[in-house]
């Protein structure tokens, strides 16, 4: 069973559970899958609420690649103008440090610092806080997490990524 759990303002949380209460299945089905589900629901319906699944964040896809077009246009995590808030949303550097193997560098604005362009965003996910790819840190049950950090590669990493879909296995006919 799966035990799922909700954060946020009371209307959040109510619209969150009458969305999820409508897939009765959710909470017997294998985690993987229950986290892929989810993670549609949230993107369909906008939901705001925080959901997690045994105690670890389900992540809206919409929210974070969204995010990752408007820093891929600006260059920068950051905003050129101090007054306003970074380029980089509160929510995908959350995604970054409870997700993709960094520290939190003490907020938002230490992240920016460490990481203050695209490109250091791309040798981020290439290796990770601890020396590995982003992709290869996610645990695979974190199915969710796996498709933004795959989608991410893709937009990061274009041709990279049409290498890799090009690469099939040869199959060898015997006769």
């Amino acid at each position: 069973m799966n035990k799922i759990t909700y954060f946020g303002s009371e209307s959040e949380i109510n619209e969150a559970i009458a969305i999820l209460k409508q897939h009765p299945t959710l909470e017997g089905m294998k985690e993987p899958d229950a986290r892929l589900l989810i993670q549609k629901l949230i993107d369909e319906h906008r939901i705001k609420a925080s959901i997690l699944v045994n105690g670890n964040s389900v992540w809206s896809k919409d929210r974070i690649l969204g995010n990752l077009e408007r820093i891929i246009k600006h260059g920068t995590l950051y905003n050129e103008d101090q007054k306003k808030p970074p380029i980089l949303s509160q929510y995908f550097y959350q995604f970054l440090s409870l997700a993709c193997g960094s520290i939190a560098h003490y907020d938002i604005h230490g992240w920016i610092h460490k990481y203050s362009t695209l490109e250091h965003l791309k040798k981020f996910f290439k290796h990770n806080e601890f020396g590995k790819r982003v992709l290869d840190w996610i645990p695979t049950w974190h199915t969710d997490a796996r498709v933004i950090v795959q989608q991410i590669e893709t937009q990061l990493y274009p041709f990279e990524s049409y290498m890799r879909s090009r690469e099939e296995p040869t199959k060898v006919k015997r006769k």
